[in-house]
């Protein structure tokens, strides 16, 4: 953006009153807070008819309800569990100052969020249907939501290694407005981490670190993250609702599209192999485009 001959640090200091750069800034704004608001108005994709437990209660705080709140309180109280707090709305992050980098930034980190919204709600899905083969619990579960939600966040600083980026910001608390519960940020941040690229190695002295349990936990959840990062692959919401569930030697995946969802289907067959290696099983998918209302 050209800017006019008093632009000195991200502001028009001489001419603020009709200035039109500022008035094109202005306008940019409007158009973002547009976005932000629609934001915090998404629904996980895949998102389905199902009975609420500790896991979904985190997911629907991240809409910032006082009803999912209560919700959320009494499933604490009758499980006898803590519930990892809630991931406050994408609309609520604090806008960084006034500048091309801090815009693009702030661009970046809320489309990381949008896609992360719905990777969170294709992985609840997988970790609901896969509940037999990993046995793990909705503490876990929630885990693998902060993960999906958070995974993407290191593109803040450029794509090359984010998903280590991504595992850093989580585990420093750094990501505005996301309040990453103490206790889960280690392994949040390991299962983002493993989201792409290598799978967890004992050579990798934090996952070394952990108990046979947890790893075999990361393991499972980084595993289930892969698949549902995959199915929005585009960032475009392309896969509208995930139907999961285990046939057999299977974990048959049935998506509803009214894009068209090739490029997300074929990520999957590279994606899925984590998932054949730790649960043994396969992974079959089916795609059938609805048209748009």
């Amino acid at each position: 953006m050209a800017h006019c001959k008093h632009w000195h640090d991200g502001v028009c200091k001489d001419c603020r009153k009709n200035c039109p750069i500022k008035k094109k800034l202005a306008a940019k704004a409007a158009r973002k807070a547009a976005r932000l608001a629609a934001a915090s108005e998404l629904t996980p994709g895949g998102e389905s008819d199902r009975s609420v437990d500790v896991s979904t209660e985190i997911l629907r705080l991240t809409a910032g309800t006082a009803k999912g709140k209560k919700k959320a309180d009494a499933a604490v109280k009758k499980g006898g569990k803590s519930l990892p707090a809630p991931a406050p709305a994408a609309a609520g992050l604090p806008l960084p100052e006034d500048d091309a980098a801090g815009e693009l930034r702030e661009d970046t980190l809320l489309g990381a969020l949008v896609h992360g919204r719905r990777v969170a709600g294709f992985a609840h899905e997988l970790f609901r249907a896969t509940q037999e083969l990993h046995g793990l619990d909705a503490l876990w579960g929630g885990v693998l939501d902060w993960a999906a939600l958070l995974h993407d966040v290191g593109w803040v600083e450029g794509q090359r290694a984010h998903h280590k980026r991504s595992a850093r910001m989580i585990r420093q608390n750094l990501v505005p407005g996301q309040d990453v519960p103490a206790e889960l940020r280690a392994y949040a941040a390991l299962v983002a981490r493993y989201h792409r690229r290598r799978a967890p190695s004992h050579r990798q002295r934090r996952f070394a670190a952990l108990d046979a349990t947890e790893q075999r936990a990361v393991r499972q959840l980084a595993a289930l993250l892969r698949l549902a990062d995959a199915l929005d692959y585009s960032h475009t919401g392309a896969v509208g609702k995930l139907e999961a569930r285990l046939d057999g030697d299977t974990l048959v995946l049935k998506v509803k599209s009214a894009l068209g969802c090739s490029a997300e289907l074929h990520r999957l067959e590279s994606k899925a192999e984590l998932f054949r290696q730790v649960f043994e099983k396969e992974v079959r998918w089916q795609c059938k485009e609805r048209a748009r209302a």
